[in-house]
């Protein structure tokens, strides 16, 4: 052990002592020579020890097992501790990038109600800076009800909803919550999408209400005078025939509100057809043929044959209900114009018309259910009010989506592109059959 030959060392030079002063007479200068060697040498560990202690980092020197077993218990703790921290560093970089990715702000505030911390999410919703450390809140969001609620000692806040100082069209919802004597976290969202939402939804249920009150009161009137014993027979049996068209419109509507739930809750069928689409537009001519002004008001352009994979009847439904569109607002017969094109790798269904446009702060808005530009008119034209929201869920479910261009007064063009089929392209439709008048009701030239 290294402990014996310290020892060793010491009786060693203590016997060297004793024997030079034995020999020299002089055993008080022998020992005191001795006494300065032992010295030295030990003093020369001390500095060793003295060195390494300014940087602990690395293990003490082990020459003298005395001054080691001194330094290396410390060195051992400090080792302990600096594990300890590694551990806690790294768990703490995992909390700061799990709350950087947080979308709510959060900042964490002092007893005084200073910032001491915010996320990424702070900086954007709050315009907050990394030189506002340090500073109220209360004075960099200046909101009168922001700043209550946060002052405000109260053990249970709450929450509270508030316009945001920086941006008038959000709505902003904070809440608070004391996590020591001395701090408080405050957590921000942006509530503005989910108010929307709430507020088509609301619109949604009081625009059903509506829509099915009208048709339900004109029945209700009619059956009670159907049944009145007092009222002339031929007129009883003639509101029988006017039943027909409130009760279709019901119909009409309690059948868009299953297609656009059931668009919404199944998935797209594993299995997709192989759609033509210019049979699958000359079937929609035909369905709507009863809502054109004259004959030859819906012109078909076909310029390609190329196929695509989806549900067929989706498809149809799309075409369908973009034709009615133009045709209720294509006042005196005005031209209305299908077209099925090749544009880049992509493929162009195009229902076009010269009616009467749409304004451009409405176009944002036309797949909202029961949205209508001119509600006071909507009556007169017809339709549920649903066409365009399934439209915009079925192009959804086929990765495409609703384009819309429009003047007001000059007319308006509804778009959309698909990814043809995989496979050979079929040969493109030209010469004169590419663009076809259809001259009569159901007749249909490709």
């Amino acid at each position: 052990m290294r402990i014996n030959r310290e020892i060793t060392l010491a009786l060693v030079l203590a016997a060297a002592a004793l024997a030079v002063g034995s020999a020299t007479g002089a055993m008080g200068w022998s020992f005191f020579a001795g006494a300065v060697i032992w010295i030295a040498l030990q003093y020369q560990q001390f500095r060793k020890i003295s060195k390494w202690a300014r940087k602990p980092i690395s293990q003490p020197p082990n020459a003298s097992e005395a001054w080691f077993n001194l330094a290396i218990q410390p060195h051992r703790a400090l080792q302990q501790q600096r594990t300890r921290s590694k551990i806690f560093l790294t768990r703490m970089r995992e909390v700061i990038s799990l709350v950087e990715v947080i979308p709510d702000a959060t900042i964490i505030l002092n007893s005084a109600g200073e910032i001491e911390a915010f996320n990424v999410a702070a900086q954007r919703l709050l315009n907050l800076k990394t030189t506002d450390t340090g500073i109220s809140l209360a004075a960099v969001v200046r909101s009168p009800d922001f700043v209550s609620f946060i002052r405000s000692q109260s053990e249970d806040d709450g929450l509270l909803e508030f316009a945001s100082p920086f941006d008038a069209d959000k709505t902003l919802e904070v809440r608070k919550f004391t996590v020591e004597q001395n701090r408080a976290v405050v957590i921000i969202r942006d509530t503005t999408e989910l108010n929307r939402l709430l507020t088509m939804r609301q619109s949604f249920i009081a625009n059903v209400s509506h829509e099915l009150r009208t048709p339900l009161t004109v029945v209700t009137g009619y059956l009670e005078t159907i049944t009145d014993d007092e009222q002339p027979t031929d007129l009883r049996l003639g509101l029988v025939e006017r039943l027909a068209s409130p009760l279709t419109r019901i119909r009409s509507l309690v059948d868009d509100l299953l297609l656009l739930t059931r668009l919404e809750s199944t998935p797209v069928p594993a299995q997709l057809d192989t759609i033509a689409m210019p049979q699958v537009i000359a079937s929609a001519v035909h369905e709507v043929q009863g809502l054109a002004q004259r004959p030859d008001q819906i012109t078909v352009e076909c310029t390609t044959d190329q196929r695509i994979l989806g549900v067929e009847t989706e498809i149809y439904s799309v075409c369908v209900n973009l034709l009615s569109n133009a045709l209720r607002y294509s006042d005196n017969g005005t031209p209305v114009k299908i077209s099925w094109r090749s544009v880049g790798d992509k493929v162009e269904l195009k229902v076009s018309d010269q009616g009467v446009g749409i304004a451009p702060e409405h176009i944002s808005r036309l797949t909202e259910r029961f949205y209508r530009v001119d509600m006071a008119d909507s009556r007169k034209r017809g339709g549920t009010g649903l066409g365009l929201a399934i439209v915009k869920h079925v192009l959804r479910r086929h990765d495409s989506e609703l384009q819309v261009e429009s003047v007001l007064g000059e007319g308006s063009q509804f778009f959309c592109e698909f990814s043809p089929a995989p496979g050979p392209e079929p040969a493109s439709v030209t010469g004169p059959a590419a663009t076809a008048r259809h001259d009569q009701p159901g007749e249909v030239q490709p």
